[in-house]
């Protein structure tokens, strides 16, 4: 499987049911009869219309609505019940997202509000993160399209009803416990994934029709029709069209070449140990280790994964490798510092007979000072010149007889208590004359 297949395919994560989204949900109720109840009391106090009240008697078979026997079990359709919001709220973002509600577009910040009938777009290198009760989370990586279908609550029972649906793109959820009747469903196109307190990741390819399901940690129940497939902790499971496949294992997580190693250069990149069966590797930086706020993301074949700058300071990274099916794998998350530390250097005749000049200007940000190391192509051993601690920016060096020379410059910084030292590339001077 090529590259941009797999891309297509893991752009997805996270969404509902078969059916298009509806104003209200599907499903029933059960209530049990307590003394003294009667329909026109309920009917008033968790039902959106009383009028509704012939239909729930026709569904339960009630002859007399005033005189039910207690213990009695009834039927309400989810669609006639009283609910109150449930509170999702933005937690955090970055880069390009865009919420609309209806034809209302709303802007993004910390803390808003975002209930039934939100769609959530993400641009390239954009994340949104949306908390709910129960320390429930949804992340939303790049070109990603979602809506909420459902965040309510139920009045008759206090139960929560909440389903996500993807219309684009990828995402991971961490699913609250639900009691009950409760309900917290998530799934594609393809597969109804409903789930009772679990982490666990889905994906969807409307190009080829596939269905991923990937389970970090608990049991969910993959759905589609009649059928339907338990996946746990560590495993994951494809669907292709109706066709349900079988729970396979998830790839380990790969282990990165000193992850932990201060990013001087000007892109930032990681190097990835292989990993027998993994087709390519998603690899993410993040700001904190929970990748709540993720900045940036690779999807790779090749074993390294290469970033543009960011500023300096602390981040996260890890790396999950993809299957070639699709299945993404489990991650180990490592910390490292970025600090741009570098050196740009040239030589040229000096203003007087018989002298080079030998120049270089610090990159990145911070007070430096610098080694500079010249000598004969023909003899690497032996220093001709070899300085450290200079605080100016250039050296002049004269009498070099003819013939090839390399040198090199390095820049020191002392940083959090650390010295960063980075060498410039070597360079190449002939002297002719």
């Amino acid at each position: 499987m090529r590259i941009v297949a797999l891309k297509r395919l893991v752009m997805g994560l996270f969404a509902v049911t078969a059916a298009s989204a509806s104003a209200a949900p599907d499903g029933d109720i059960t209530y049990t009869v307590k003394p003294a109840d009667t329909l026109y009391d309920l009917a008033g106090a968790y039902l959106v219309d009383r009028s509704h009240i012939d239909e729930l008697r026709r569904i339960n078979r009630v002859r007399n609505p005033r005189l039910m026997q207690v213990g009695t079990t009834l039927k309400i359709p989810r669609r006639l019940l009283k609910s109150r919001p449930v509170k999702l709220t933005l937690q955090s973002f970055s880069g390009s997202v865009r919420l609309t509600s209806g034809r209302r577009s709303l802007d993004p910040a910390i803390g808003l509000t975002v209930g039934e009938g939100v769609e959530i777009a993400t641009g390239r290198n954009s994340f949104v993160s949306i908390a709910g009760d129960g320390n429930s989370k949804v992340s939303i990586p790049s070109n990603s399209r979602a809506r909420i279908v459902d965040a309510r609550r139920y009045l008759i029972n206090g139960q929560i009803d909440i389903q996500l649906r993807v219309l684009r793109g990828r995402g991971e959820v961490v699913a609250p416990e639900v009691d009950g009747e409760g309900r917290y469903r998530v799934g594609t196109p393809l597969v109804v994934t409903a789930v009772r307190g679990t982490e666990f990741r889905v994906a969807f390819d409307p190009d080829r029709e596939i269905s991923l399901t990937e389970v970090v940690e608990g049991e969910v129940l993959v759905a589609s029709g009649t059928a339907d497939v338990p996946a746990t902790a560590g495993f994951g499971v494809a669907t292709a069209g109706e066709v349900l496949g079988q729970a396979e294992r998830l790839l380990p997580a790969p282990e990165l070449t000193e992850p932990g190693r201060i990013q001087t250069d000007e892109t930032i990149s990681f190097a990835i140990e292989p990993l027998e069966d993994a087709a390519a590797y998603r690899t993410q930086i993040a700001r904190d280790a929970g990748f709540i706020e993720v900045l940036t993301e690779k999807i790779e074949e090749t074993l390294e994964a290469e970033f543009e700058p960011l500023d300096d300071g602390r981040y996260f990274v890890r790396s999950r490798a993809i299957s070639e099916v699709g299945l993404e794998g489990f991650s180990k998350v490592y910390s490292f510092r970025r600090k741009r530390v570098g050196v740009a250097a040239s030589a040229e005749p000096a203003g007087f007979a018989d002298a080079f000049k030998f120049a270089w200007r610090t990159e990145g940000t911070g007070s430096a000072t610098h080694a500079f190391q010249l000598w004969n192509a023909d003899d690497p051993g032996a220093l001709l010149v070899d300085e450290v601690g200079l605080s100016n920016t250039a050296v002049l060096v004269s009498s070099l007889d003819p013939g090839t020379y390399r040198w090199k410059v390095a820049t020191f910084q002392i940083d959090q208590g650390d010295v960063i030292k980075v060498w410039g590339p070597v360079q190449e001077l002939t002297v002719s004359e």
